[in-house]
Order: structure tokens, then C-alpha cells, then sequence
């Protein structure tokens, strides 16, 4: 289990942070991925497991007017 964006999230342990993006949102060039406290680089996402207990924030960007 991780905790993503505040809330338990089972079943993602031993994924990548892709696969983790491509579950949980549409718009991946929109998004700035938080692993443990660090901003992750999007090179980095393809190859970063993600291990138990785990703390992940997806933060979106929205543009308007």
C-alpha cells in the first residue's frame, strides 16, 4: 500500500511511477510527481519502483482566465 495524495492506495507497491500516472490521470505532461518528499524528474518516472508505504503527490497544473 501507498499513501496517494493523502489516501491509502492498494495494489500499487512494485509498479513504476508511469504506471502509477497512467492509472490514476489523463493528463501526464500536466503533472509533477512527488516521491517521499522529492520532486521527481519525468526521465525518472519509467524506472522508479514504488516499495510500500510509499508517500505520492500528483500535482496538477490547470490554466484559465
Amino acid at each position: 500500500m501507498i499513501i496517494l495524495n493523502g489516501e491509502e492506495t492498494a495494489n500499487m507497491a512494485g509498479k513504476t511511477l508511469a504506471d502509477l500516472l497512467q492509472e490514476k490521470t489523463d493528463m501526464m505532461q500536466n503533472v509533477v510527481v512527488e516521491l517521499n518528499g522529492k520532486i521527481m524528474h519525468r526521465e525518472e518516472l519509467a524506472n522508479q519502483t514504488l516499495s510500500e508505504n510509499d508517500h505520492v503527490e500528483l500535482i496538477s497544473f490547470v490554466g484559465g482566465g
